[in-house]
């Protein structure tokens, strides 16, 4: 029976395919008492350090695939990971409550996802997600559970699931992966922004999704105006089809495009300038043609890591942009956090309006 299921539209394009369906594996944990608690401190710590083996591996990958800025985001996971105010508060709940390494770890994780994901700020919510990914890893690594391998699908799959973290995300084949569709998820959550750089049609916050939908049954992914069809009729099918032409098309028309100078109808020369958010960033710009960077974003240098960037890091970020534009212009703009943007590690104050409060340059002359 045909469905339309509205959700977020988070990376363009349309795709037409089979729909894979991601559910995790229930974790059985063990909510009895042990009696070798120091069995179980020693599988939390093991099972740690696994975690950090394949997350450096994936991150490696990622490097490769996306680029060092796009990488950085398994440090901030492997911060979480090593955090030892969290290893220290699993340890004890397994010492004093004499309950599992995957029992206590849950419930620690709980205690921080609770928090993060209260918050009314929509990027730390987002980092609620990031938590998720980190403690199912820990734990399928306790109980010795095989995550599932997203690199290795059937031809023109649309992976549809309840979320993708970061890691999922990194693993996509793109050879075979068309698309994804979540059930959670926003504009501003990693996995979103990694499908952009991937350029992979994505639409999150769906609802319901993974409940309603059957494994392999065909769909269309309309990641333009953020709808999902199940069950398309033929009809649709032959729409979408000439939409996901027409889209590409233009995308390939705008390439021809990309070199030629803009001048107005009364001779006027109009420098066509990109805006970015890191120096990944300028090879898309180099790509399609601009002229200049307009508008350097610097606050996703500050986002994408768990402490302040170092002057250096600022430095060489910088660096990097000027060089790789060959001469080209490029505007940096001072980090724009406060209002629709906050950092975990930086306390902001409450204030009735933050927009114009104090935020962006005001916090950095202040500093």
């Amino acid at each position: 029976m045909r469905r339309e299921i509205k959700g977020i539209a988070a990376s363009p394009g349309i795709s037409i395919g089979t729909a894979f369906l991601y559910i995790e594996k229930e974790l059985d944990i063990f909510l009895g008492n042990i009696s070798d608690t120091k069995l179980e401190i020693e599988r939390l710590l093991n099972a740690r350090n696994k975690s950090k083996e394949q997350l450096l591996v994936i991150k490696e990958k990622t490097e490769k695939k996306l680029g060092e800025e796009k990488a950085k985001i398994f440090d901030g996971h492997i911060t979480l990971l090593e955090d030892d105010e969290l290893f220290e508060e699993t340890v004890d709940l397994i010492e004093s409550e004499q309950i599992s390494a995957e029992n206590a770890l849950s419930q620690a994780i709980e205690v921080y996802y609770e928090m993060l994901s209260n918050i009314e700020d929509e990027y730390l919510r987002e980092r609620a997600g990031d938590l998720k990914d980190i403690a199912k890893r820990w734990i399928y690594n306790i109980k010795g559970i095989e995550i599932l391998n997203l690199s290795i699908l059937p031809k023109n799959s649309v992976v549809v699931a309840k979320d993708l973290t970061p890691s999922d995300t990194a693993q996509l084949d793109l050879e075979n992966v068309i698309a994804f569709v979540t059930e959670i998820g926003g504009k501003t959550s990693h996995s979103s922004i990694m499908a952009r750089s991937l350029e992979i049609p994505a639409v999150v916050g769906t609802g319901n999704i993974c409940s309603v939908i059957d494994n392999h049954e065909t769909l269309v992914v309309d990641a333009i105006n953020g709808v999902v069809v199940l069950h398309p009729t033929e009809e649709e099918k032959k729409v979408y089809e000439e939409k996901r032409k027409e889209y590409f098309n233009e995308k390939e028309m705008l390439k021809i495009l990309k070199d030629k100078t803009a001048i107005s109808k009364d001779g006027i020369e109009v420098g066509v300038w990109a805006n970015i958010g890191e120096p990944k960033d300028v090879e898309g710009v180099l790509r399609n043609g601009a002229r200049g960077i307009g508008l350097y974003r610097t606050e996703f240098l500050f986002m994408n890591g768990d402490k302040f960037p170092t002057e250096e890091e600022q430095y060489e970020a910088y660096k990097t942009v000027a060089i790789d534009m060959q001469g080209m212009p490029v505007t940096i703009r001072t980090m724009d956090i406060g209002g629709d943007k906050s950092l975990p590690y930086m306390k902001l104050p409450q204030e009735e309006n933050p927009f114009l409060g104090w935020r962006a340059l005001r916090v950095c002359l202040d500093r």
